[in-house]
């Protein structure tokens, strides 16, 4: 019973210990004055993240003649 338990808790701890790196898109808009939105969104790779960040750079979503002003974004590594 007790090989089995520890057998268990080895495997469910195993994906975790594999999976520690975590990539983190965070997201900035800044409005006509001073008011700032954030969000943070978990990502499969930093490529895609790089990727994801771009797209929301060039996205033409707040119908603003210069697309890009006010739009930040920036990867993060976690674990």
């Amino acid at each position: 019973m007790k090989r089995l338990l520890l057998s268990l808790l080895a495997a469910l701890a195993l994906p975790t210990a594999v999976n520690a790196e975590s990539h983190w898109l965070i997201i900035r808009a800044t409005s006509y004055g001073d008011s700032n939105a954030f969000e943070k969104i978990q990502m499969e790779s930093a490529e895609a993240c790089d990727l994801e960040g771009r797209r929301w750079i060039n996205s033409p979503t707040d119908n603003v003649t210069n697309i890009n002003k006010g739009r930040y974004y920036h990867c993060v590594v976690g674990k």
